[in-house]
């Protein structure tokens, strides 16, 4: 009652349980667009525990990129592990292939050639955190690689801040992520797992 009457809602989403919205709002008009998936093998890959968590992803990335066609997107839990990937990534892989990585606080430019099409006769190899994740498409994307851990704000009532914490994402987001690489064709998606 408190609102203005020319004020409007939309709800959104690519997962939304339209059943439940629909009994909760149920004078709200419901627009469904189907959208098209592709199949996307799911494989899943322990981490060798003799190797560092940077070298590992690199050298996962690597085999992947080496076996498969496409560009490939990289779920990384924040910045540091992407610059770190990045540098294991960098002597692993051809000259055909380009690093970009994607995060928020990158410049807008540097942004855009993460999420614009390779060249011809290039792919791309995108590191992102979980911004990735739900938000946007990238073409040429039938490859992903999922480290399965995201860095997350945990407020500490002991010391009264809030800090960063990396931890295991949920298999929500796992099959959130796998659908990336289907999203324009068939793909793969390899989750990374820690011990």
């Amino acid at each position: 009652q408190g609102l203005r009457d020319d004020l409007k809602l939309l709800v959104m989403s690519a997962t939304l349980d339209n059943a439940r919205l629909q009994a909760l709002l149920p004078d709200a008009p419901a627009i469904v667009s189907a959208g098209r998936a592709y199949p996307v093998e799911q494989r899943y890959q322990p981490l060798p525990t003799h190797l560092r968590f940077d070298d590992a992803v690199a050298q996962a990335t690597a085999e992947l990129l080496r076996n498969e066609p496409g560009s490939l997107l990289l779920f990384l839990p924040g910045v540091g592990e992407i610059q770190r990937v990045q540098e294991q990534l960098a002597s692993r892989v051809g000259s055909d292939v380009l690093l970009c990585p994607l995060y928020g606080a990158l410049p807008l430019s540097e942004q855009r050639k993460a999420i614009l099409p390779a060249p011809t006769g290039q792919r791309k190899v995108v590191l992102a955190t979980n911004i990735a994740e739900t938000s946007l498409t990238i073409e040429g994307i039938r490859l992903v690689v999922d480290s399965a851990q995201e860095r997350v704000a945990r407020f500490d009532t002991r010391s009264g801040l809030t800090r960063l914490v990396t931890q295991r994402i949920s298999v929500a987001s796992m099959t959130q992520r796998a659908g990336r690489a289907g999203r324009l064709e068939p793909g793969i998606c390899v989750h990374l797992l820690s011990k």
